[in-house]
């Protein structure tokens, strides 16, 4: 693995050293992620127990959402990928908790370059609601004049028409008592909302009233692809030729890259690919993978520049702990990013890549995504916008 990393140092150390012939710009700020923010819950709100909730946030960047995550009382609850990558994007993201007590919300967002923004934190009160008061209503016993009542014998039926026998209204007994009217429980009308903002009725609503002023979700549309003259590389173009690819890709955006190191590597529930790009940094993707055998899913991530300095392959003790790492650029996007590391587990098995190959990498991107190419195994990985992917075999 020496090769592989032999580019990524000398760029580093030629950043370096740019950096210290060049103006200072220390006091420049880095450029800030996306803008997030929480339109429902509102702060201090008060939920009933077992009630779901739905945390909406509006997310807007520049280079577009990638994905947007929701992180409740400092655990990640649920991670959802904007279908088209497009800004604004508006999400209703469901939780729900049965412990009684304050709970907080932040949500995250990441645009297409993985810069993370992330919302104000917003606390809310779940309370369990109290139990309903049950009257009951108890008869007394009879008395020793209470006497059964004679019924009268049924006149004769006419052949006309039957008469129904005469009917005996009971005297209710003296010491029963009169029935209680509950208070009726408070009017829950909801008011107005603002475009995406969802309502739910305080908890004094008897019984809850449900979602109001719900934003619909838009069904997504097919984008149409027009040609652009760039030619797909010859080693992905049997895969593109399929039409279900072709459809969901497009055309090529840019030429293929196939003369630059690359590396992958499986974890328990996931890959990532990492290619070394011509002029800065390199790149790494990530793909959630729900068995070792996975043709297809949903749930890809990226690309993330692999901010390794060169110096120590481990960057955390759970890296450490695993005799595959992850290490380098891989272990550091996996130590630094939790949410990454919990979905797709831990390394199987030691990172590869053009050491252990005589031929690189292909890399190329289409209107609708990107393909990958791993020459190990002759795969070929379509990663689509939003979020869909498949694993192909030349």
């Amino acid at each position: 693995m020496a090769k592989l990393r032999v580019v990524p140092s000398i760029l580093a150390l030629v950043a370096v050293l740019l950096a210290a012939c060049g103006p200072a710009r220390v006091a420049e700020p880095p450029a800030s992620g996306p803008s997030v923010t929480v339109s429902n819950p509102k702060p201090n709100q008060t939920m009933a127990a077992d009630q779901e909730i739905l945390v909406t946030s509006t997310s807007s960047d520049p280079d577009g959402i990638q994905r947007v995550e929701l992180w409740a009382d400092g655990a990640l609850a649920r991670t959802d990928v904007n279908p088209d990558a497009a800004s604004p994007y508006v999400v209703a993201q469901p939780w729900q908790s049965g412990k009684p007590g304050s709970h907080v919300f932040i949500v995250k967002a990441f645009d297409a370059r993985g810069a993370e923004g992330q919302s104000q934190p917003v606390i809310i009160a779940v309370e369990t609601p109290p139990s309903p008061t049950v009257v009951a209503f108890v008869s007394p016993p009879p008395t020793e004049t209470s006497q059964p009542a004679t019924r009268k014998p049924r006149p004769p039926t006419p052949t006309i028409a039957p008469v129904p026998p005469p009917t005996r209204t009971p005297e209710p007994p003296e010491s029963t008592p009169a029935p209680v009217n509950p208070t009726p429980g408070p009017v829950c009308t909801p008011p107005p909302c603002q475009a995406g903002e969802v309502y739910y009725c305080p908890g004094t609503c008897s019984g809850g009233c449900g979602m109001q002023c719900a934003t619909p979700t838009p069904t997504p549309t097919r984008p149409v692809f027009k040609p652009t003259g760039i030619e797909t590389h010859p080693i992905l173009k049997p895969i593109w030729d399929k039409p279900e690819v072709r459809d969901a890709l497009g055309y090529p955006s840019a030429a293929a890259s196939d003369d630059r190191q690359y590396a992958r590597q499986y974890f328990e529930r996931g890959y990532m690919y990492w290619w070394n790009r011509p002029d800065a940094r390199g790149l790494i993707w990530v793909v959630q993978m729900p068995d070792a055998g996975a043709m297809m899913g949903f749930g890809w991530i990226g690309p993330f520049e692999d901010t390794w300095d060169g110096n120590d392959p481990l960057s955390c003790d759970l890296a450490r702990k695993n005799p595959n790492g992850p290490r380098s650029g891989f272990g550091r996007l996996w130590c630094e990013h939790p949410e990454i590391a919990q979905t797709v587990g831990a390394a199987r098995e030691p990172e590869r890549g053009t050491g252990e190959s005589n031929s690189y990498g292909v890399v190329q991107t289409f209107q609708g995504g990107t393909m990958l190419y791993s020459p190990l195994e002759r795969e070929v990985w379509v990663l689509v916008n939003g979020g869909s992917w498949q694993r192909y075999f030349r």
